[in-house]
Order: C-alpha cells, then structure tokens, then sequence
C-alpha cells in the first residue's frame, strides 16, 4: 500500500495531467470546492462520513450543479486535532465556459445553501470555493513538481507514515465522474506515466494552479494541518 505522502503527489500529477488533456480539448473553467463538517465526535465520525458521501452524490444530482458543472475529482480528508474531526471532500470541479458570465453561475451562499440540503443539516458546515486562475509563477510551481518526483523515486526518502486509526471504517477515499473519468479511463496501461516531467505540460498555468493547491489535500485520517509531503517547509 502507497503511503499517504506518496498517494498524495501521484493523485496531484495524476490530475495535472487530467486538467492539461482537457484544456486542450475543450474550453472549460476550473474550480476547487471544498464540502465538509467541523467538530465532529469520536461517536459519531463513521455515520457521519456516510452521511457526506451520500449528501455529497445528493448535490451532484440537483439541476443547478448538474447543468453547470462536468464532472469532478473528489478526496476525502479527515483532519483529527485532539479529540475532534473536521472531515472534508475537496473537489476538483470543471465547469461549463459559460460559467461566471450567466444564470448557472453558483455564488458562495448557493453552495452553502445547497451543502445544508443535501446533508439535511445547518450547522457546523464548512464550505470554500476557489477560482483556479493562472498564475506568473509557473517556474516556482514546476520546481515543486521536480522535487516531488525526487521524493517518490528516491527510496532512501523518509516516509512520513499516518498514525494508525481502527476508528475510521474503510471507504472510497477518491472519485472521479464524467469528463475527469473519461481521461482516467483513456490512461495508458503503465499508469506511472504521468510521474514523468516530460509528459507533464508545465506550460499550462491553470494545472500548475491546481496542482499547487492538491498538495495540500491528503487522502484518509491525518493529525495535524501541516502538509504531508516530504518536501514541505
């Protein structure tokens, strides 16, 4: 089993990769969403995170978001600080070009809105969205990627490990829908591919936007806020 460091980066390459093939095929805006909860107990965690991932297929389906968006890359991450949750599905969101200039445009307080109706609850409600725009910093970001490929091939790297947690019952960590499954499923069969810089279009400011940011995102239970991979200050 990959550990957590290593699963982060192959996803955030992995998506690099995703975003750059779509950019190229088709004129799309991009988003990342976060959805989650605060302060959950030790008792309630494992019903609770059904209850995100079934309010989480729940949004997906209602008519404002189907007809705005593309599909999506979804990770569940679960921040323990003492003795309380604050799980999150982070979401890479494609929307439709049209996005921002008319009627499916989502503001921030629709999100909010329609979190609280597809979980059937009010409080304690975390939602962040972000724009992904192209930066000017591109050669910053693509030195981050050649370090972190360093770290995955270099096996004399120490391993940041997770703490074990029985609490948290196995579930589907990741997901993928619609136009991001599609290019998932056209991946050649060595799927290590994308862990290569020269089959990465680093010239592509709005992946290496996302990327960026995917870095923070960790997959399962982890202690603390700061950033699992290796190469971290």
């Amino acid at each position: 089993m990959l550990t957590s460091w290593k699963r982060s980066l192959e996803l955030a390459y992995s998506n690099h990769y995703i975003i750059t093939k779509i950019n190229e095929n088709k004129p799309v805006n991009w988003l990342l969403l976060d959805l989650g909860l605060e302060n959950v107990a030790e008792d309630n965690i494992n019903q609770v995170l059904d209850n995100m991932l079934i309010g989480f297929n729940r949004l997906f389906k209602y008519k404002s978001v189907k007809q705005a968006t593309l599909g999506y890359f979804r990770m569940l991450d679960i921040l323990k600080l003492d003795d309380r949750y604050h799980p999150r599905i982070h979401i890479l969101l494609p929307t439709i070009k049209s996005y921002f200039q008319g009627r499916y445009y989502i503001k921030y307080d629709n999100w909010v809105a329609l979190w609280s109706k597809a979980l059937g609850a009010k409080d304690n409600l975390y939602v962040k969205v972000k724009v992904i725009h192209s930066k000017d910093d591109d050669h910053s970001i693509v030195m981050k990627m050649e370090q972190g490929l360093s770290a995955i091939f270099d096996v004399s790297e120490r391993k940041r490990l997770a703490k074990n947690n029985t609490i948290i019952e196995s579930r589907r960590l990741i997901g993928y829908s619609r136009l991001l499954k599609d290019e998932v499923d056209q991946f050649p069969s060595n799927t290590s591919f994308y862990l290569d810089m020269d089959n990465l279009r680093t010239d592509d400011s709005i992946a290496n936007c996302a990327f960026e940011s995917m870095l923070e995102w960790h997959p399962g239970v982890r202690f603390d806020e700061s950033n699992p991979l290796l190469y971290s200050n």
